[in-house]
């Protein structure tokens, strides 16, 4: 079949990118012509890419052979419409709230003129992601080919844009309620479609077209460790190579941590500074900070955006916790956002002992807001901080390296998400994941312990007290991973085992990308 994806943004990053990117590969090794039309004008970079049309060239004129993957780039004026604001390289970047509806018709059309001109090829299906506005092209675009097109509902433009700002309502319906079926990944997800939808039921058909179809993971990214060395060298020999490629990344010598007393202005000053490196390159002096990790030392890794909502605040202020109790242990953070530079002051203050440092840091912008930070906080030495690193970003070829190497993934997100798709890749690793249970977390959650019920005394049900219980549960989760000591790994490979079955049975993209091909 000739498949199409249409996406509005990238094919790297996070999220509905990630989606669509591996969505795309799976459709590919499935055998289909696969076409994605979206924004990312880096696409020819990437290794399941084999063909590209930029802004203004010529749109072939038959599909793509089988099994290969054709990226199409419309021309949209150089303005992009988004949900939460964020830097796209080469892009007037716009949320779609401060849009004017001449703008919106704008994008409207061009993408789909583009759309229209890849369905005279011959298309099968269209697979339409966010409600907001791929489901508008789509209809627009393919009501004249008599193309079917499917919808896959992310959690962004629900959020941030229909839910708080009601009059683009009428764009959602419209593309909606042509589809044929809509996915949600998750239950969270579906009841958040249903409530926001409601009136508007009759016309979107709901309970015959809405479906529960999850992200997928790559069994092949995500493996478990096999000899824990191997992987660590692996991973810092492709950090050098990340380095030499894109030296811009963060240095902590080059980013002293701002003073303030105010939090809105200090918040202010925190932002001001991370705007001062790549925030999406490895931070560049990494390998000098990095520290030699052992096998007998237990690690815990974040792995998401620096943000206020994702509770990553409220990790590092337990940290220290964490460590009195098992000191062995090691934490690292893996990730990007507004918020480096607050965690980045913390960790100066774990470092000095000044409270007031620590306090300034966490009610800048609002981070931590579920610990009591006084009580928590204490000077650490300087072995506890040697057991912190923070890395920076870092891609899916390098996080495949150190992810299975971690004993624990703490996924501690305050606000809803639509589905816990870093769960998943750590099981798939052999690590087991610790997540706050609600949203579209509480599907993996409740997957983990269908499968392996011995599991349920180290994970949290309770998300009121998700943060209170937390040091408990970490400390639970590692007695019963290592019952005779960091240095015996027989159990925590055994469990490992048993996550990654659950992780590739469940979620793999090949199945996952089927089953949205086969849905009715």
């Amino acid at each position: 079949m000739h498949l199409v994806l249409l996406h509005g943004y990238l094919l790297h990053g996070t999220g509905s990118n990630i989606y669509v990117a591996n969505t795309a590969r799976a459709w590919s090794r499935l055998g289909h012509s696969v076409t994605v039309v979206c924004q990312d004008r880096r696409a020819r970079d990437l290794s399941f890419v084999n063909e590209y049309v930029g802004p203004g060239e010529r749109i072939p004129g038959s599909p793509p052979d089988e099994g290969t993957v054709r990226v199409v780039v419309p021309f949209i004026g150089g303005l992009l419409p988004v949900y939460v604001l964020d830097v796209y390289n080469g892009y007037r970047v716009e949320v779609i709230p401060d849009l004017s509806s001449r703008e919106i018709e704008d994008h409207i059309e061009w993408t789909a003129g583009a759309l229209s001109k890849i369905c005279g090829q011959g298309v099968d299906r269209v697979l339409a992601n966010h409600a907001l506005f791929s489901p508008v092209i789509a209809r627009r675009a393919l009501q004249k080919h008599g193309v079917p097109y499917d919808v896959k509902i992310h959690g962004s433009a629900i959020e941030y844009v229909l839910a708080p700002h009601p009059q683009f309502m009428k764009y959602a319906v419209e593309g909606l309620k042509a589809a044929e079926r809509m996915f949600a990944g998750s239950r969270h997800v579906k009841q958040r479609i249903r409530d926001l939808f409601g009136s508007a039921d009759e016309q979107l058909e709901l309970d015959r077209k809405l479906f529960i179809v999850p992200p997928g993971i790559d069994p092949d990214t995500f493996t478990l460790a096999g000899d824990f060395n191997a992987s660590r060298d692996r991973f810092l020999e492709k950090i050098k190579q990340k380095i030499d490629q894109n030296g811009s990344g963060r240095r902590m010598e080059q980013t002293p941590v701002p003073t303030g007393t105010m939090p809105k202005e200090y918040h202010g000053k925190l932002v001001e500074a991370s705007k001062s490196y790549d925030q999406r390159a490895v931070d560049a002096d990494l390998l000098y900070r990095w520290p030699l990790l052992e096998e007998n030392e237990p690690i815990i890794i974040y792995v998401g955006k620096f943000l206020a909502a994702k509770g990553v605040g409220e990790l590092l202020v337990l940290a220290p916790t964490v460590l009195e109790r098992v000191p062995e242990a090691r934490f690292i953070f893996v990730g990007f956002g507004e918020y480096r530079e607050h965690l980045e002051g913390i960790i100066r203050a774990l470092e000095t002992g000044e409270l007031d440092l620590a306090l300034a840091c966490v009610r800048a912008g609002g981070l931590v807001t579920e610990v009591d930070v006084k009580r928590a906080f204490r000077k650490l030495s300087a072995e506890e901080l040697d057991r912190i690193t923070v890395t920076g970003a870092l891609d899916h070829e390098a996080l495949s390296d150190l992810l299975p190497l971690a004993s624990l993934c703490v996924v501690p997100s305050k606000l809803a998400e639509a589905f816990g798709m870093v769960a998943v890749e750590a099981a798939a690793a052999g690590v087991l994941p610790i997540c706050n249970y609600h949203s579209g977390m509480k599907d993996v959650v409740d997957g983990l312990v269908d499968v392996l019920p011995e599991l349920r005394g180290a994970l949290c049900f309770d998300p009121s007290r998700f943060f209170e219980e937390l040091p408990d549960k970490i400390q639970i989760a590692l007695s019963f991973l290592y019952p005779n000591g960091f240095g015996n790994h027989e159990r925590r490979k055994e469990v490992g085992r048993k996550l990654r079955q659950f992780a590739v049975s469940q979620y793999s993209w090949e199945g996952i990308a089927t089953r949205l091909l086969e849905t009715r």
